[in-house]
């Protein structure tokens, strides 16, 4: 048995690209989707390198300056409580610190695990409605638009968490789904063109992982290992065979094309040799295991972002977590500077306090306007 080759499939491709024979529009495609699956599968195992590295940064560095800002919100809550029963506020001043008050405490009370209690008790004296009262409203609210926009019954249980309806109203659409996709269609009595071609590429398509994977079959059997082959040879057969098995199973072409680079059965990047028409539907394989990589590598973003409380409509890339660390402690440090700054200015002169007050109010019906758009 030959040795196995370091070279990358893409690696490969780009050597038979410069070959001197012109390539057609599917064998681009073909070394273009080549490149972005071995960049995507990159991306994919830094993200398995980098979560358990930040993970102990973020508990080295963050944490215990997020457990400071909570300290000190949760003082300046109760501060806040006497400031507003201690000093002669007018009527608008008062709601306006009131709400600014439960703002503060119902936040500390969302983000503790048991609910801070008395944080809730202290939203409880200065809110309009209770803040269990509010949650229910605003499980109501969400349950109402997620049935609209899914057109799906998520039950009556008043007692489901905001997670919890999420997860519901996506189970609920995918059952949908699945049963759209499984109900009987009443039969054509004749396939239109498109119809056709659909089923004769996905025939093609599935016929062409069983041939490589045939051919990966024959030439790694037990009977094809030369006598005079040693153990280690031997062992190295039997665990290309394992790979070559676990790759047809999930109909992992790009895997199986990989293999038989290794083995040089085939030069399948070598594009002068290979048909446009076979080329293409190769194509479709790989564009479909793009997509499910990229998708992949989605989940893990919306997973971190959740885990840690971020909010980013751009990708991450997960070798700049180090960075990405040391802006979020930034953040958490500018929010404690804030926060002294606040307290400084209501506990200080009441010119100063005053003012603070009138700046605020505004955030506060800007914020108003904000919710009726989007409600």
């Amino acid at each position: 048995m030959k040795p196995v080759k370091r070279n990358t499939a893409l690696e490969i491709a780009s050597a038979a690209a410069s070959g001197g024979k012109a390539l057609s529009p599917e064998h681009k495609r073909f070394q273009a989707l080549l490149g972005k699956i071995e960049k995507a599968r990159e991306r994919l195992q830094s993200w398995q390198q980098q979560l358990p590295l930040f993970a102990q940064m973020h508990k080295a560095q963050a944490a215990p300056v997020l457990a400071q800002l909570t300290a000190e919100r949760r003082a300046w809550a109760l501060g806040l409580e006497q400031l507003l029963l201690n000093r002669r506020w007018s009527k608008a001043e008062t709601k306006t610190l009131s709400r600014m008050l439960c703002d503060l405490s119902g936040g500390l009370v969302d983000e503790s695990d048991p609910p801070d209690a008395e944080m809730k008790a202290l939203y409880d004296r200065w809110a309009e409605i209770g803040f269990d009262e509010k949650e229910e409203e605003h499980l109501a609210l969400m349950k109402a638009m997620l049935e609209e926009a899914g057109g799906v019954d998520l039950g009556d249980d008043p007692a489901v968490s905001e997670e919890e309806l999420m997860r519901r109203a996506h189970a609920k659409m995918a059952e949908q789904h699945e049963q759209w996709q499984s109900a009987p269609r009443p039969p054509r009595k004749h396939k239109t063109a498109a119809q056709k071609l659909a089923e004769e590429d996905e025939a093609r398509i599935s016929q062409t992982v069983r041939e490589v994977y045939r051919k990966l079959a024959a030439a790694l059997h037990p009977d094809r290992v030369a006598p005079d082959a040693t153990r280690e040879q031997r062992e190295r057969s039997t665990a290309l065979m394992q790979r070559a098995n676990s790759a047809y199973e999930a109909g992992d072409l790009l895997a199986l094309l990989t293999l038989q680079l290794q083995i040089e059965q085939v030069d399948i990047a070598h594009a002068a040799g290979i048909a446009a028409a076979q080329v293409k539907h190769f194509n479709k394989v790989l564009a479909e295991q793009l997509r499910e990589l990229e998708a992949e590598i989605d989940g893990r973003q919306h997973a971190f972002c959740t885990s840690y409380g971020l909010l980013t409509q751009q990708r991450i890339d997960p070798a700049q977590l180090g960075a990405l660390m040391k802006e979020q402690v930034r953040e958490l440090q500018v929010s404690r500077l804030r926060l002294g700054q606040q307290r400084k200015l209501l506990e200080g002169e009441p010119v100063m306090a005053k003012r603070f007050i009138k700046e605020l109010r505004a955030e506060q019906r800007v914020d108003d306007k904000l919710d009726d758009m989007l409600f």
